[in-house]
């Protein structure tokens, strides 16, 4: 009786639609889901037995395959109380097996079925377009739908030059300081400004920390209070200087990133220099540690942190990942701390 209301984390998996949880529940040794914010791709990685060498016959997976579930939490906080931490639906990409003991390692990614997204160069011009359109006519192509949580900008023209769809939107996107993340066959599109002025999820204390483990760092190298940007005047003939930030070269306070970036109005280029500004800023404070699973942390969402002197505040997940193992499910976090963005 004891151990059935005992914390447990089980790993909930799918395989092409197949509930395959309790088929391969006694194989596995590790899983482990990586989850960021932007800038790269989610994955899992299952980590099994593999002494009757099943998986290299009958139960040998395809590459394609769409690989779906999460981590439950059985009686986490209280009795009774379930509760799931979805990965989404990802792409098996790597097959992985060795002896010795014998043994399997199954990897996924949070990418599109179709590969083209990350390989095909496309040359177009774009004209006379919201940011919006072009992630949502990008994502279509894909078969992807289009989560746009940010800022409407109209642009006149934009050259996608011998880039894949990928790429080019990944950039542009962070031009205009927004973010981009591929999950869960969706295109996400967000204000990270937007992220950090959200409640904290939770309060990270010193003892919750395993074994004390966490790492700090406070940079001023590479960090910025302003921008100064150059375009061109409607003309073509004469450079605009545009300034944003503290960006007072006289100042000894001050420290100027310099922007070259095709601006079509004053307005753009401001936006587009305090963006490059606060994409810098975002590395200036970082604290990184391993904590015991939490199912209410993520990447994206911010929490408190506490006794730990200068290093305590609110800080933003950047990436979490979650290992549940023989030895424990355990998340290892990585966060910046928020900061007044220009």
């Amino acid at each position: 009786m004891i151990a059935a209301q005992a914390r447990r984390c089980y790993a909930s998996l799918t395989f092409n639609g197949h509930n395959v949880t309790e088929r391969i529940k006694n194989y596995i040794t590790t899983v482990t889901h990586t989850d960021v914010v932007c800038g790269a791709s989610d994955s899992i990685n299952i980590d099994m037995y593999n002494a009757d060498l099943r998986w290299l016959d009958e139960w040998f997976p395809t590459k394609g395959d769409e690989v779906t579930g999460g981590f439950l939490f059985v009686n986490w906080n209280q009795m009774d109380e379930k509760l799931m931490m979805w990965f989404g639906t990802q792409i098996l990409d790597s097959i992985r097996a060795s002896g010795g003991p014998s043994r399997i390692t199954l990897g996924a990614m949070a990418i599109p079925q179709d590969q083209s997204f990350k390989t095909r160069q496309r040359t177009k011009t774009w004209e006379n377009v919201t940011l919006q359109q072009i992630a949502t006519e990008i994502a279509g192509r894909y078969g992807l739908t289009c989560q746009y949580n940010g800022k409407s900008h109209l642009i006149d023209s934009l050259e996608q030059t011998d880039k894949t769809d990928s790429d080019f939107l990944y950039n542009t996107v962070k031009e205009y300081g927004l973010k981009m993340k591929v999950y869960n066959k969706k295109i996400v599109i967000f204000d990270m400004g937007k992220l950090e002025a959200k409640a904290p999820v939770r309060t990270i204390s010193r003892s919750d920390w395993v074994n004390d483990g966490w790492d700090f760092d406070d940079e001023l190298e590479g960090t910025y209070t302003g921008a100064i940007i150059g375009y061109k005047s409607d003309s073509g003939k004469d450079e605009i200087k545009v300034k944003v930030g503290n960006a007072n070269e006289d100042s000894p306070k001050a420290r100027v990133l310099y922007v070259n970036k095709k601006c079509d109005s004053q307005a753009e280029a401001m936006e587009k220099a305090a963006a490059a500004v606060n994409e810098a800023n975002e590395s200036m404070t970082t604290l990184k540690g391993t904590i015991w699973a939490d199912p209410t942390i993520s990447s994206g969402v911010t929490v408190t942190v506490t006794e730990l002197g200068k290093a305590s505040g609110k800080y933003l997940i950047d990436k979490v990942t979650t290992s549940l193992a023989e030895g424990g499910t355990k998340q290892t976090i990585e966060m910046h701390k928020c900061y007044k963005r220009l």
